[in-house]
């Protein structure tokens, strides 16, 4: 059974639903809840701006995002009585983020959100759910 269940947050309403399946499968195997946040990568570095004053102000909301998202994972897996872990992951390709988190913290699931898109939306947009199905050898539940 699942014990450390990694559940990626970026504060929508899909994502919200994830946790409640990942809060699901904690309850039945007695396991900890991992949450992730990974923040977007800066539109700021192809300008070179990284360290100056936009950069700053991009990153200082971006950590208060995270920090919220994962702020919700506390506040839904105390109300559960599960143990809860966060990571606030830096900047990057969201998939990479996650991965890396599942791999370090030892995670046996991830569960995550898929978005939805469809067409050419996803095409051009990629998707970080099937990104991490295909990077990852860890079992992903994707929650819809």
């Amino acid at each position: 059974m699942y014990r450390r269940i990694l559940v990626p947050v970026d504060g929508t309403e899909r994502a919200a639903a994830a946790l409640g399946a990942a809060l699901g499968l904690a309850r039945l195997a007695g396991g900890t809840i991992v949450g992730v946040h990974v923040a977007a990568e800066t539109p700021l570095l192809a300008t070179g701006d990284v360290g100056g004053p936009f950069y700053d102000a991009w990153r200082n909301e971006a950590d208060r995002v995270g920090r919220d998202a994962l702020a919700y994972v506390v506040r839904r897996a105390t109300e559960a009585g599960l143990p809860c872990e966060t990571v606030l992951a830096p900047p990057g390709p969201a998939w990479d983020g996650i991965i890396a988190t599942a791999r370090g913290r030892a995670c046996d699931v991830i569960v995550m959100a898929s978005h939805g898109r469809h067409g050419l939306a996803a095409q051009l947009l990629g998707s970080e759910t099937q990104r991490v199905l295909t990077h990852c050898d860890i079992p992903v539940l994707v929650v819809r």
